[in-house]
């Protein structure tokens, strides 16, 4: 068997489409319609995969970055604690610095972030800085979804795919 991936995932789609596909002709709309779902997803992935590692540090960095701000934000009102953003924010650093690292490791920082963010909006609500912290999340949160949406492309669900930037992890 072929231990390249782009190489297996294009023998399964072709399995897929030639063999599968034609063998359930008789079979419910729901079966066929799964089989579709499960190539386009083969699909997506194949698309993907190469451009994955790049794409998962781009965004851990962002939302560091994002991090880093917020905790600046919180202790100029007050000294309010940051919560451990700058902690997580260095830690995300140190993952990225890391050569070993990998995509896993860079979902579960970002993942750790994401809900410690989740966490600090939570407690600002009432705060004098609650309206300072929700733009701040605004600004950060717009490039950040823009290159969601890039890495979405092949899903077809951007109504105008061509005026989409060039993704920052696609070098």
């Amino acid at each position: 068997m072929n231990q390249d991936f782009e190489t297996q995932l294009q023998v399964v789609q072709r399995a897929l489409a030639d063999v599968v596909l034609p063998a359930l002709s008789g079979a419910p709309g729901h079966v066929i319609e799964q089989l579709h779902l499960s190539m386009a997803a083969l699909g997506f992935m194949q698309q993907r995969l190469p451009h994955a590692r790049r794409y998962y540090r781009q965004t851990l960095a962002s939302y560091g970055e994002m991090a880093d701000a917020i905790a600046a934000l919180l202790g100029d009102h007050d000294g309010t604690d940051d919560s451990g953003l700058r902690t997580l924010a260095q830690h995300g650093r140190d993952v990225l610095d890391d050569p070993a690292a990998d995509e896993a490791d860079y979902r579960r920082c970002t993942e750790h972030l994401r809900a410690k963010l989740a966490e600090v909006v939570a407690a600002a609500e009432g705060a004098p800085y609650e309206a300072a912290l929700d733009a701040m999340i605004l600004a950060r949160s717009a490039p950040i979804l823009l290159q969601e949406r890039i890495w979405c492309l092949p899903l077809g669900f951007e109504l105008k795919p061509e005026d989409m930037p060039k993704p920052g992890w696609a070098r």
